[in-house]
């Protein structure tokens, strides 16, 4: 009896629960439960390549920026979560032009001018993220609005400049590694790719006749290369 007692208790007893695997360097999110979300907030410093028509505009089609980056990965799928991201940002490529003037005294100059193309992005869509290891993979897509501006130099005269504003829809893809380095902290390695969905076109020669057709997109396509101060909650 009193072993037919002690089995019976045993039985209905609950299970001592497993122990949790230890966190690197206090890094909780490599370890947590698939079924738990996972939020993630950074801060991101870009490098932009003009990879469209508008390239034909810069020189070289190199360009810098900032983003903000929101990620919510909550239902598992598999080995991944899937959620949703937000990214807002701007990008802007300058080129440089000179112009010879005639200064007060009567010598030769240069003025300096620049050609700006700048993208103001805001997108939201859906993200999925894979731990692998010490680091988190990461993926998605979106759609949202791109505000962008190009101004052209013809002459030292502002006044005379080319320029053109645009309010478009645009898809975008990323790619990133998330890095947890201490605490649940670390960096975001990533690329995005913009496609702007806009019919504007501006005059590609600035010598050209005031009457002559546009002739080439403004806004088209550019990748930003991204790193990020990157924190998980």
């Amino acid at each position: 009896m009193p072993a037919a007692a002690l089995a019976v208790v045993l039985a209905l007893a609950e299970p001592t629960p497993l122990p949790e695997r230890p966190a690197p360097r206090g890094n909780t999110v490599l370890t947590r439960s698939m079924s738990r979300p996972i939020i993630g907030v950074a801060a991101a410093v870009r490098m932009g390549v003009d990879v469209g028509s508008s390239s034909v505009f810069l020189s070289p089609p190199l360009g810098f920026g900032f983003g903000l980056d929101l990620r919510y990965h909550a239902l598992p799928i598999g080995p991944m979560r899937f959620g949703l991201e937000f990214q807002a940002g701007h990008t802007r490529f300058p080129t440089h032009r000179g112009f010879s003037i005639i200064d007060e005294s009567g010598a030769t100059v240069t003025e300096h001018r620049w050609t700006i193309l700048a993208h103001t992005d805001l997108t939201l869509g859906p993200s999925f993220q894979a731990p692998i290891g010490p680091v988190f993979l990461e993926f998605g897509a979106a759609f949202g609005l791109v505000v962008s501006d190009l101004r052209r130099p013809r002459s030292p005269n502002p006044e005379e400049d080319q320029r053109l504003v645009g309010y478009s829809p645009a898809v975008r893809g990323d790619i990133g590694f998330g890095i947890p380095i201490v605490r649940n902290h670390g960096l975001r390695l990533g690329v995005n790719f913009q496609k702007i969905f806009s019919r504007k076109q501006v005059v590609y020669d600035l010598n050209a006749p005031a009457d002559a057709e546009p002739d080439s997109l403004a806004f088209d396509m550019y990748l930003d290369i991204s790193l990020a101060y990157q924190a998980w909650f």
